[in-house]
């Protein structure tokens, strides 16, 4: 309806233009074509020219209609020639008029450029990543009454209305006596709410059909999603609406959405707030530490009052987008910690306007050994990659448990950074992928992947001892301590981290580097030792934590030669190329807990500025 509504407009108009030519031309004294002289019928006669075969045929005179007729006219000629261009012109306005009354059109943002006009017509259905209106999930605090918007079904001011998907509803007049119906597909009903603003503000709509919505000839609706994307529900709603007269469906149109995804965060991205636990005596060193640096930084240290040791676990922090008129709307969304009892109720009071909070999934009861599986340092997600312009989320997989499988399929059917890839972790105590690998900045922008090596641990012993600086403390002051020769008398130690090497480490990188597209110069393998139960057996440093230009690690109480930390020169050596300013920090609280700085911490990182739709993996944007 719409595009014959702008072709009538266009012929209309061009009619027009043809009309006026007759005010614009004065008669010509030019001879008109032979073609047309030779064809000219006599009124006197009537006669008709005969063809080649001598048979009669209808003869028309081009030359007496239009633009020739005033151009080849040896003398003015009447308006009534023209009659024919000006009844059609009436005709087709008429047709127009009659278009407008019966017109029936739903649209909303589908070129995703924050406003809905004619422009996002002609792509309403179906919908794709590369275009197609995006609805939020609405689960920030507009109101800050402690509660996500989406969960009351009202709109909640102003800043709420900017959270809401608008959809416009084109009528004619045709339908003032009509009942409109909104219906949206049985799968994504339970997941949307949809609004009308009428005079009384913004009114619930009912999404089954059965109660009409209020007339006008431009109906504005606002959508928001109850929930992501995730193992039931695909994010997609098809809005179908509906004008039905004495019991007979008179119109429909229809418009399909889907909900923005929620983007993880890797270790490259800027901080703008870093979240740590106060314990007390414990850890007071490694807090004013961490604030030395991060606050150098401009990111803001937030210290919670007794707060689980383990701030990494208990929350991610992720982010979403949504387009808006001459700008992006980006804001953080935190998921909650799925560890059950008191332990995550932190990351709730961080709900706020731009600061949206979801759970996803129940916690689990596993087994001793498999205890913390689900806990969220075993989920993290690379910086962009080739083919991930977003990044590719991994997490663990300890052989006969991997982490909450619910959890992984809502990050699956976000897509964008997906799908994810699993990491063998059953050789560690914790099972947590953050003591494996972590990823940091290059001014290149080609990111590093720091990968723990046992082997390296063992060749930096050997360095040591073969430098003469067998008597020479590792692990100072750490129920672990012992002497470099010590350490490598132990054969048993040394055999099984060689053991550790060749049966998980060695194959987790060949793994990465095909999932991940790395070469072998974006794999730095920084010295770890483990001791038989699977914790680290000195600080881990690649359980860091990179904070705008700066990494900050695990002191790992190396052995001291000339003055200096053996342990910690390695890690600068090994690190070098990412430019990035290395802080140790004393964080022997945690290690005795068998953790480190990125266990102990968590961060709330700024997302792209441009929007996801136009960076989008080859794979995706062909669906």
């Amino acid at each position: 309806m719409h595009r014959l509504r702008s072709w009538v407009i266009a012929i209309t108009s061009a009619l027009g233009m043809v009309g006026s030519m007759e005010l614009m031309y004065t008669p010509l004294s030019i001879a008109p074509p032979e073609s047309c002289s030779s064809s000219v019928v006599s009124s006197s006669t009537k006669s008709v020219p005969q063809n080649s075969q001598g048979s009669a045929r209808p003869q028309t005179n081009r030359c007496a209609y239009g633009l020739d007729y005033a151009l080849y006219s040896k003398s003015p000629q009447p308006k009534s020639l023209l009659q024919p261009y000006q009844t059609l012109s009436q005709a087709l306005q008429t047709t127009e008029t009659r278009i407008e009354r019966n017109s029936f059109s739903v649209y909303g943002d589908t070129n995703r450029d924050g406003k809905v006009d004619d422009n996002d017509f002609r792509i309403r259905q179906p919908w794709s990543w590369d275009a197609g209106a995006l609805m939020l999930f609405n689960n920030d605090d507009d109101d800050r009454n402690a509660i996500p918007d989406w969960q009351d079904n009202i709109v909640n001011g102003d800043n709420d209305v900017e959270d809401l998907a608008k959809i416009h509803l084109k009528l004619g007049e045709d339908f003032a006596d009509s009942q409109l119906l909104l219906v949206a597909d049985e799968k994504a009903r339970p997941y949307i709410n949809i609004f009308q603003k009428t005079d009384k503000g913004w009114q619930p709509v009912d999404l089954n059909g059965s109660k009409p919505i209020t007339y006008s000839s431009d109906i504005l609706l606002g959508v928001e999603a109850k929930q992501f994307a995730n193992r039931n529900w695909n994010g997609l709603v098809n809005l179908k609406t509906v004008a039905t007269n004495k019991g007979k469906v008179v119109a429909e149109d229809s418009i399909q959405m889907r909900v923005a995804p929620w983007i993880m965060l890797p270790n490259t991205a800027k901080v703008t707030e870093l979240y740590v636990s106060d314990r007390g005596i414990g850890n007071r060193e490694f807090i004013s530490q961490l604030k030395t640096g991060v606050e150098a930084t401009g990111a803001k240290v937030n210290v919670i009052a007794g707060g689980t040791a383990w701030k990494q676990d208990t929350m991610e922090i992720g982010y979403v987008q949504f387009p808006k008129q001459s700008s992006l709307q980006n804001f953080n969304v935190v998921l909650n910690g799925n560890r059950g009892g008191s332990m995550d109720y932190y990351p709730r009071s961080l709900l706020s306007r731009d600061f949206g909070w979801f759970e996803m999934g129940k916690p689990r009861r596993l087994d001793a050994l498999n205890q913390w599986t689900d806990w969220f340092g075993n989920l993290e997600v690379t910086p962009p990659i080739p083919g991930y312009p977003h990044g590719r989320i991994y997490y663990g997989n300890a052989g006969t448990v991997a982490f909450h499988p619910e959890v992984v399929d809502f990050l699956t059917a976000q897509e964008i950074q997906g799908p994810p890839v699993d990491i063998d972790t059953s050789w560690l105590m914790i099972r947590h992928v953050d003591e494996i690998i972590s990823f940091i900045p290059t001014p290149s922008g080609k990111p590093l992947m720091m990968i723990v090596s046992p082997e390296e641990g063992v060749n930096l012993l050997k360095e040591l001892n073969s430098k003469g600086y067998g008597n020479e403390l590792m692990n100072r002051g750490l129920s672990t301590q012992t002497t470099v020769s010590g350490a490598l008398n132990n054969k048993n130690l040394i055999e099984h981290n060689l053991k550790l090497q060749s049966q998980h480490l060695n194959p987790i990188i060949a793994k990465l580097k095909q999932e991940f597209n790395l070469s072998d110069d974006q794999i730095v393998r920084i010295p770890a030792m483990y001791g038989y139960g699977g914790y680290s057996w000195w600080p881990n440093m690649v359980n860091s934590v990179a904070v705008n230009g700066q990494i900050m690690a695990s002191n790992p109480r190396g052995a001291i030669v000339n003055g200096r930390d053996y342990t910690q020169e390695a890690f600068r050596q090994r690190v070098a190329r990412s430019a990035l300013k290395v802080y140790f920090l004393e964080d022997l609280y945690y290690q005795e807990l068998r953790g480190n700085t990125h266990c102990a911490t968590n961060t709330r990182r700024k997302g792209l500025d441009t929007p996801f739709w136009s960076t989008l993996p080859a794979w995706l944007s062909q669906r």
